[in-house]
């Protein structure tokens, strides 16, 4: 017997955050998938048209900046702006444990486009990083407060007050659906505050009200439906690297492959709330139509959520200065023990102390669990 409520259409849980079900158990985000079907996408077009003729300058200057990490979704909306007649800057904030692939892809994609590159600090990021991950869990937050605060910010300096962003997670993926029906609207301040930005620690804050007042930060998904998986095939297209495997707790290779950080991150999702990175995954794909929620889907579900990164374990260990007990100790204290249970079986070239996290679930138990730790 299940211990959690899932979606009845995709995989997704009732413990992602701020997420909702419908009479018929229906997630929000399987709600809006339909609803985005009805939605007059040429009307959303022309907004887009006559907002790029507010701000377009002289065709050689940057008039719109696009947050850029070299990914299938930057990549994307760079192009598309351009064919807008808008002259993009991607504004990119570096981020630590950058893998190889990420930093071809930043580097050599888009190369006709302007850029402009933050670099954070490393020893104060690095530091903040250890002080979320131990706190709650979160060792990308900084970072993720960093890519809203530092663009708005430097884009403010700059005087490019048109920001296009990806997509808009909320509802695209399951949480608080406020923003959905202010499409024509800049993003509210209160809303960035809320979802993006909450460290108070950082080198870059948020504009004030007055100075976000004269910004328009916006992003692409309003105006065109959102599909990551045309914007996999589009970004391939034009030269973009994927990993040779699938990523790490999942099965897909083309996402996220920008830091290895990232792969803890995802990591901690499983332990905190009870669903992976396969589970993100596979929910997109049946939203998008080409896999089957009760075969295929539940197959990667059962196979990959939940698997730890074993293989970026030393350099964790590095970059938080701890020992294999005392990382291992914090991913315990994060653990949803109401959702997972700790098996302490030997692994072969793990040490003793370190333990399987899986699942209690019957129906969603975790197969092969050779794979699994801390």
């Amino acid at each position: 017997m299940a211990l959690l409520k899932y979606c009845t259409k995709c995989w997704m849980p009732e413990t992602r955050p701020r997420i909702t079900f419908n009479s018929e158990g229906v997630c929000c985000a399987c709600e809006w998938a339909e609803e985005k079907k009805r939605v007059d996408w040429d009307e959303r077009r022309q907004h887009l048209e006559k907002l790029c003729a507010t701000y377009r300058k002289d065709g050689k200057s940057p008039d719109v900046v696009v947050p850029y990490s070299g990914g299938k979704d930057s990549i994307y909306v760079a192009h598309k702006m351009r064919d807008l007649g808008m002259t993009p800057l991607l504004m990119t904030v570096i981020p630590h444990m950058e893998t190889e692939t990420g930093a071809w892809n930043r580097k050599n994609m888009c190369p006709d486009m302007e850029r402009y590159e933050i670099n954070l600090n490393e020893e104060k990021y690095r530091s903040l990083a250890k002080k979320y991950f131990i706190e709650q869990g979160r060792p990308k937050h900084p970072w993720e407060c960093a890519i809203s605060a530092a663009v708005i910010n430097q884009a403010y300096r700059m005087g490019i007050p048109f920001i296009m962003y990806g997509e808009e997670g909320e509802a695209e993926y399951g949480g608080s659906m406020q923003e959905k029906d202010r499409w024509m609207h800049p993003a509210s301040l209160d809303y960035l505050m809320q979802f993006y930005y909450q460290c108070g620690q950082l080198d870059w804050t948020m504009p004030d009200e007055d100075g976000y007042d004269k910004m328009y930060f916006t992003q692409y998904s309003r105006y065109e439906n959102w599909s990551p998986s045309k914007h996999a095939n589009y970004a391939i297209a034009a030269g973009m690297r994927t990993i040779p495997v699938r990523n790490i707790g999942t099965f897909t290779s083309h996402s996220q492959i920008s830091d290895d950080l990232q792969d803890l991150h995802a990591y901690l999702m499983f332990v905190k709330y009870g669903f992976g990175r396969a589970t993100s995954d596979a929910s997109i794909a049946i939203r998008e139509g080409w896999t089957d929620r009760d075969s295929e889907a539940i197959q990667w579900v059962e196979t990959y959520d939940g698997e730890f990164p074993n293989a970026f374990l030393p350099k964790y260990l590095e970059y938080f200065n701890m020992t294999e007990a005392e990382f291992s100790g914090v991913i315990a204290k994060h653990a949803n023990r109401n959702l997972l249970e700790r098996t302490h079986k030997y692994i072969w070239a793990l040490q003793p102390w370190l333990s399987i996290w899986r699942r209690k679930d019957t129906k969603l138990a975790m197969i092969n669990p050779s794979r699994y730790s801390y």
